[in-house]
């Protein structure tokens, strides 16, 4: 009996061991995030440009 809790110990370790190396955990495979193109292609920095009033043109 004891012989046999080693052994299984010893493969789930290994079950363990090799799911860790593939990056699966217990509860399963992580999500794969779709692969967008669009997403990434702008990367251009968008910012509001304010445009200032002098004062001399304000008043008549």
């Amino acid at each position: 009996m004891n012989r046999f809790k080693k052994l299984l110990r010893f493969i789930f370790l290994a079950l363990f061991l090799i799911l860790a190396a593939t990056g699966i955990s217990i509860a399963g495979a992580a999500p794969i995030l779709a692969k967008n193109q669009e997403r990434y292609n702008d990367n251009e920095v968008r910012i509001e440009m304010v445009d200032e009033k002098k004062e001399d043109e304000e008043k008549p």
